[in-house]
């Protein structure tokens, strides 16, 4: 949960709220204000938005980022001349110049998405500890293996981003599973798997999630991601894509319950 002034910013159910009311924004409006957030400490391009959010909208992306900030403006109370919230750079980007509160969230199942959120290994244990008790309580009948992540590309811009985007994702997808489905440790009693490939260059990374019935091969879902590469820091991208990577597959497996 984020919190600056009175605004909480769930990133994982993608609402926000001002004290104890939800506020009606549409949840790609507060996935891009959480993405400013995230993001805080730089100023945040136009194209990599349009890279990120709008990777298919052609010359019409442009119309949808000046209306989604807009929309962000005008959910905060914020102005663009006087902002204490969005700053714009003309013809840069945008910056949130907010100050972050940390907050202790109350409740197993609040700071379990936060220490997902945050990675590590208490972030592993806890989820650990969620699909088992959805287990059992629950009584699966569809176990997930998530394999290894695939490099696509001739080079490696970062050794260990795959195994970390694989840590990651398997951190924030155990949190929220339809009921019926879980994540095995291993391909042992998995009738699922997870295959993910990633293309990475300095200026953009895409990930692909393609779900497959292990009997028989047939492709049940696909998902394609899209972030910017930093090339001083991957850590923030690689977060930020299994989290994008967890609801899609969340998604998916909700609608087919």
């Amino acid at each position: 949960m984020l919190r600056f002034d009175d605004f909480r910013l769930d990133p994982a159910a993608l609402q926000i709220f001002r004290g104890g009311a939800q506020l009606d924004a549409p949840p790609q409006v507060v996935e891009v204000l959480g993405y400013l957030i995230d993001n805080g400490g730089r100023t945040v391009g136009r194209q990599e938005l349009l890279d990120r959010f709008w990777p298919r909208a052609g010359t019409g992306g442009d119309a949808s980022l000046n209306t989604c900030i807009r929309r962000i403006r005008a959910l905060l109370g914020d102005e663009a001349d006087t902002p204490r919230y969005i700053r714009t750079r003309p013809r840069s980007g945008y910056r949130f110049i907010g100050a972050i509160q940390a907050t202790a969230v109350a409740g197993p199942s609040r700071r379990l998405g936060r220490l997902a959120a945050a990675g590590g290994l208490f972030a592993a244990l806890a989820v650990g500890g969620a699909v088992w008790a959805q287990a059992t309580v629950f009584r699966p009948q569809h176990r997930i293996a998530i394999e290894g992540v695939q490099g696509l590309c001739e080079y490696v811009l970062f050794p260990k981003f795959n195994a970390g985007l694989r840590e990651s994702f398997l951190a924030e997808v155990g949190n929220g599973l339809p009921r019926g489905y879980s994540v095995a440790t291993t391909d042992e009693g998995a009738d699922l798997l997870a295959r993910i490939s990633v293309r990475q260059t300095p200026r953009q990374t895409v990930v692909v999630i393609n779900l497959v019935d292990r009997s028989g091969g047939r492709l049940l879902w696909s998902g394609q991601f899209v972030g910017a590469t930093d090339t001083n820091d991957y850590l923030p991208l690689q977060r930020a894509l299994a989290q994008h990577m967890a609801r899609g597959l969340r998604k998916a497996l909700a609608e087919r319950t």
